[in-house]
């Protein structure tokens, strides 16, 4: 197993509508890589990554909300996941980015969904139901599927006043390499 590295907004791969992951790719070499995502989000630490967050351009996510009293831990790896049905009522939640870092948002997310996926290791389809927190984690790393960083959910002028500080940063970082 192995961290990979996250790749940080603005990159224009974060901008990008992941591919469905086919059939010939489903196998042990797709699970390694889906166990070295998972890795990287816990070393991150974070909850949930998706696959373009590490540069894969596939439709592949993994959460873990951590442990929880009533079920133990919740770690889910969903390749190709969609949501087949959505809750009417919502909940506001401050969220945060591992490939945006220091940068929050309040969002509306559902509060219960039902999302259908792949198993990594054979293709066999899984459904699930996630409410609460596990339904806002994978919102978000759905979003990353579809091409949206937490940028894109923000106003125009915070979102603008990031990336000028990012770039700033950037360029004090070469200006102390050389």
């Amino acid at each position: 197993m192995a961290v990979l590295e996250i790749i940080t907004a603005p990159h224009p791969l974060l901008e990008l509508r992941a591919r469905e992951v086919e059939s010939h790719e489903f196998g042990q070499a797709l699970d390694a890589h889906v166990s070295d995502m998972a890795e990287t989000m816990y070393a991150a630490p974070g909850v949930g990554l998706a696959a373009p967050q590490v540069a894969d351009p596939r439709r592949i996510l993994v959460i873990d909300p951590g442990e929880r009293e009533e079920r133990g831990r919740r770690f889910f790896a969903l390749v190709n996941p969609k949501i087949v049905e959505r809750s009417v009522d919502t909940i506001p939640w401050r969220e945060t980015c591992l490939s945006v870092p220091d940068f929050e948002v309040e969002i509306q997310r559902s509060r219960r969904i039902r999302v259908e996926w792949q198993a990594p290791v054979d293709g066999s389809v899984q459904s699930g139901w996630f409410e609460d927190f596990e339904a806002v984690i994978v919102q978000h790393e759905l979003d990353h599927l579809d091409g949206t960083i937490l940028l894109d959910r923000a106003s125009r002028f915070k979102r603008s006043r990031y990336l000028k500080k990012v770039v700033k940063s950037k360029q004090r970082q070469r200006v102390a390499v050389r």
